[in-house]
């Protein structure tokens, strides 16, 4: 045995090589990737389908074969560039004929601070790196790839507290390492049909999203993490399908699928058609080609007791459209407005059923983003507004509600809560503007502005102590739930009033955000950033006159450590 150990350790160390990235892995949400990708593509006025995520490799190259290298502009090029040595690069690994483990370490130094204990962080959760990364990849040739990051972080708990003060795992006097990962993970194994079509696979888990958007997707965005999805994409240059299934939380899955479309390299449209069910995994929804609309899949739950609720005509599902249009008219400007909704009353509805109280719940987003070369590198403009409903991604149940929760194994085990789409939630208008120049891969620095009309039931606000539902509670207290019900106390008059609530309902809270971002890289192994905030909000917490401000720095330093070998 000793022999034998002796031999293993001996051929790894002398197995130790450099092996190139496979074809089938991911590309996670929010890689610099999609950005060079929409910068190459506007540039040369055409739109592609690398504005989801996570796509493989294969799929990435598929749409990098469109561009034109020598008419790109010197940005487009290093750009270009950028990508391309991505995809080359070969991180150490331990390689076995087409087999290989490879490893891809990477440091992360963050300092943060704030002025005002009552206004919630900028440089958040979602903003901040694990203290070290180390990707763990096990790679069959361009035929599949595993892949788990290996995290050194703080769990979420200890990330939302006010006086943490860095990402070095001790926080409020205490050490915070977040034993619960790997936060992302997959499997995924694909084949390319020739050089303009491909299929890929994956089971993993983790943020997804569809649509390029500024401050989080209405449709599915990367603030939505956490969960267990399984993704299946056939993927050509001017049409795509994908089918997905993501787990919310224990018994309760949504069942996608999007059809995507690409006419003259210009315009490009989705539409998407999903189904949420508060039930175990079902076959009927793995149908690749269907309408589950059609299905009328609301009659056929009950209540706790097994017993068919008759008397909730939407019991345990929610239905869910999206549609998506990207326009490119001339090159280095991109126009999109995303749509979405989980519930349209029509006027037959409306004129024949008086007495119901259901409300719409629809979303709209709309923006425009401009790249402009300029001396080697690029001006950066992004202007996005946002509109959601009172009752968008919610329902007569918070557990048929497109809304995830959980609670973590550590400290105060707090709560949270993650809508599928907007991070902003139902209830609100927002409008943000980033402007920027950028060379890439060495410097940027951008300044942005954000606007925000928050309603009553924005955010997560919906989710009251009185609910108790979150965490591994599942079973609610539905007297307290916001959306109408004429049997609830109020009655009729109560729920007709909620039914025509609009945004922003109640008292608005009004937030002002203004920020500026720097980042400068001497070298692919080094990077450093640094990010100054101001917030003042007028009506917090959605209280007349109650005011609040407060500055916020944060810098952060970054370290390839796979750079090194």
């Amino acid at each position: 045995m000793m022999r034998f150990s002796l031999c293993l350790i001996a051929l790894t160390f002398f197995s130790l090589t450099l092996h190139a990235r496979g074809k089938q892995g991911l590309v996670n949400c929010g890689s610099w990737i999609y950005d060079a990708m929409t910068e190459i593509a506007m540039e040369e006025g055409r739109v592609d389908f690398s504005d989801q995520a996570p796509l493989s490799i294969a799929e990435i190259e598929l749409y990098l074969s469109e561009a034109d290298y020598d008419s790109l502009s010197e940005a487009g090029k290093k750009n270009y560039d950028r990508i391309v040595d991505y995809i080359a690069y070969e991180p150490p690994a331990f390689k076995a004929d087409i087999f290989s483990i490879s490893v891809e370490p990477e440091m992360n130094v963050e300092g943060f601070y704030k002025t005002n204990d009552d206004i919630d962080w900028v440089y958040d959760r979602y903003c901040r790196q694990p203290l070290l990364t180390t990707p763990l990849n096990v790679q069959g040739g361009d035929y599949f790839t595993l892949s788990m990051d290996v995290t050194l972080r703080e769990y979420d708990g200890a990330a939302i507290l006010d006086n943490n003060y860095s990402n070095f795992i001790y926080a409020d006097s205490k050490l915070t390492p977040d034993i619960n990962f790997p936060h992302t993970a997959y499997g995924s194994v694909g084949y390319k049909f020739n050089d303009n079509a491909g299929v890929n696979l994956q089971v993993g888990m983790g943020p997804q999203s569809v649509g390029r958007s500024l401050s989080g997707s209405i449709i599915w965005s990367e603030y939505f993490t956490g969960a267990s999805y399984a993704n299946l994409d056939v993927f050509s240059k001017n049409l795509r399908y994908n089918m997905n299934i993501t787990e919310f939380n224990v018994d309760k899955y949504a069942y996608t699928h999007r059809l995507e479309v690409r006419l003259f390299k210009k315009l490009q449209f989705s539409i998407m058609e999903s189904m949420l069910v508060n039930s175990s995994l079902e076959l009927r929804f793995m149908n690749p080609f269907t309408m589950f609309h059609g299905m009328a899949p609301w009659r056929d739950y009950g209540d706790e007791d097994g017993d068919l609720d008759h008397s909730d005509p939407e019991s345990h599902t929610c239905d869910y459209l999206a549609l998506k249009l990207v326009y490119v008219p001339v090159k280095n400007l991109r126009l999109y407005g995303f749509f979405a909704m989980n519930q349209y009353q029509t006027f037959y509805e409306r004129k024949n059923w008086e007495n119901d109280t259901t409300p719409n719940s629809m979303a709209f987003q709309a923006g425009a983003e401009s790249y402009i070369p300029f001396k080697g590198g690029n001006f950066h403009f992004w202007l996005e507004g946002t509109y959601t409903q009172p009752y968008m991604y919610v329902k007569e149940d918070p557990n048929w509600s497109l809304v995830r929760t959980y609670s973590e194994n550590l400290g105060d085990k707090a709560i949270f809560y993650e809508w599928v789409g907007s991070p902003f939630g139902p209830d609100t208008v927002a409008g943000e503007l980033n402007m920027g120049y950028e060379v890439p891969g060495k410097w940027d620095v951008t300044a942005s502005y954000l606007f925000k009309a928050a309603g009553e039931y924005s955010g997560t606000k919906l989710f009251t102590d009185d609910l108790d539902w979150g965490g591994q509670d599942k079973v609610s207290n539905r007297e307290n739930w916001a959306y109408p019900d004429s049997d609830k106390e109020g009655g009729q008059d109560r729920a007709k009033k909620q039914q025509g609530f609009s945004t922003p309902h109640g008292t608005p809270e009004y937030l002002n955000r203004v920020a500026l971002r720097a980042s400068f890289s001497p070298s692919p192994l080094f990077t450093i950033s640094a990010q100054p905030a101001f917030v003042f909000i007028f009506n917090k917490d959605n209280i007349d006159g109650e005011f609040a401000s407060g500055g916020e720095f944060a810098v952060s330093a970054k370290i390839n450590l796979s750079r090194l070998f």
